[in-house]
């Protein structure tokens, strides 16, 4: 997929529930906030998951770190990382503390990255002096700074711990939509409105058609949005089109063959008389 394509899609929206799906065995002990608003200017954190019951361990793997007030921030697959964002990310924090009157100790960082934050990381070690620990399968701990903060490269999460988050970019192949769909059945029935499956197709038409022939869930979901987008018609459309440019061609270098000028030509089947010329 071209880079202006993805750009085009907006991820947000997908991660926020993208996160819920995650952690829908813990949907009754955390609360779910997507764009909380840190002041009356529009300044707003990703997600804020709050723990509505302390007593309730987390043990999912990028839910360990979780305390009271749990910050997340996501950037696309389009948006590297840096020092500043990274900064950006714990001002979130030390503001909602200052805002809301919260103990900085209730509160936790996450950060999740589609390109892996290589420079990001060797900053955090080498000039910052904080503690990088690799727990494996793309979470990363950053030991020293005022939050407990995990950077979570989402490609390379687990697919058996991390399916939703790992899948939310372009380029998926056909199994891996296949396996998301019926993943994403098993937790919420198609019928609902799904902004995360939404997503994932506008960003994976391909994939998602590839997979028709994989599994039955895939199929209907793929065909439910392509009616309700119009995307097979778009695909009928541009075949249409391809066809008739080609009769057209076809037509122009008969009446080449027979005589006509180039000019006449152009005129008479509307198409460029540079084009035409390369037709004799």
């Amino acid at each position: 997929m071209a880079d202006h394509e993805q750009d085009s899609i907006y991820w947000h929206d997908a991660f926020f529930e993208a996160l819920q799906l995650e952690l829908y065995q813990y949907e009754k002990a955390l609360e779910f906030i997507s764009n909380h608003p840190l002041s009356k200017e529009a300044l707003k954190m990703d997600a804020l998951v709050i723990k509505k019951n302390s007593d309730v361990p987390v043990s999912k793997n990028i839910g360990r770190i979780f305390r009271k007030f749990n910050i997340f921030e996501y950037k696309s697959e389009t948006v590297s990382i840096n020092e500043h964002t990274y900064s950006k990310s714990i001002a979130y924090g030390l503001l909602y503390s200052s805002f809301t009157k919260v103990p900085v100790s209730d509160i936790t960082i996450s950060i999740v990255v589609t390109k892996h934050p290589r420079d990001l990381l060797k900053y955090l070690k080498n000039v910052r002096g904080f503690q990088v620990e690799n727990k494996g399968n793309g979470l990363y701990y950053i030991i020293g700074d005022t939050f407990p903060v995990q950077i979570l490269e989402s490609k390379e999460l687990s697919k058996e711990e991390n399916l939703f988050l790992r899948n939310l970019r372009s380029n998926l192949s056909s199994e891996d939509a296949k396996e998301v769909t019926e993943a994403y059945k098993e937790i919420k029935p198609f019928e609902e409105k799904n902004v995360y499956l939404d997503r994932l197709i506008q960003a994976n038409q391909q994939a998602f058609m590839e997979a028709i022939m994989l599994g039955e869930a895939a199929k209907a979901l793929f065909l439910e949005a392509a009616g309700e987008e119009g995307w097979l018609d778009e695909r009928d459309k541009q075949r249409d089109k391809q066809r008739d440019e080609w009769r057209d061609i076809e037509t122009a270098k008969k009446m080449l063959f027979f005589g006509d000028t180039a000019e006449k030509v152009s005129k008479i089947m509307n198409i460029p008389l540079e084009k035409v010329k390369t037709l004799a």
